[in-house]
């Protein structure tokens, strides 16, 4: 009798784990496995802006694509609001120089989360003001459907990049 209360209770779990829909691939430099969520579009006043986010064994990255003709730099920032809370989280650049729209944020891939990647996975994003090179603001208002898919897709892909740490 304990062991079908057990399975009963566990049932919700696996249930969340196969909502969980990561790419899986392998690194083609390190041939390392490489988990990520694919693309995901948001719409930024009239800029289309894509969102990727990464993990393999050393880091989980957040790639934002706008498109040619915005430059980033090491100066360069992201600032997130949460819905459910007044403070935000600033983040800088993490890639070198480009002009190609590229920005990029890297945290460690540990067996501790970093606070900043746990809080985008515990609450969810209302909007993301990105600071480009001449300190221009490009800020992504995030649609209800938008916040609930971005948290998800955190919260899967930091969950999962736990199994890939040696």
């Amino acid at each position: 009798m304990k062991y079908i209360l057990t399975l009963l209770l566990a049932t919700p779990l696996f249930g969340a784990a196969q909502n969980c829909k990561l790419k899986k691939e392998t690194d083609q430099f390190s041939q390392q496995p490489k988990l990520s969520t694919g693309f995901m579009s948001m719409l930024a006043k009239g800029t289309r802006i894509s969102l990727n986010m990464v993990a393999d064994n050393k880091e989980v990255k957040l790639l934002f694509s706008l498109g040619d003709g915005t430059c980033f730099d090491d100066q360069s920032t992201a600032i997130f609001s949460f819905d459910s809370s007044r403070t935000k989280s600033t983040q800088r650049n993490s890639s070198a120089m480009n002009c190609d729209g590229i920005f990029t944020i890297i945290f460690r891939n540990a067996a501790t989360t970093p606070s900043a990647l746990q809080k985008m996975t515990l609450q969810k994003i209302s909007s993301i003001i990105l600071t480009d090179n001449t300190k221009k603001k490009i800020e992504i208002s995030l649609k209800e459907d938008e916040k609930k898919l971005i948290l998800e897709k955190a919260t899967c892909l930091v969950n999962e990049a736990k199994a890939l740490i040696k």
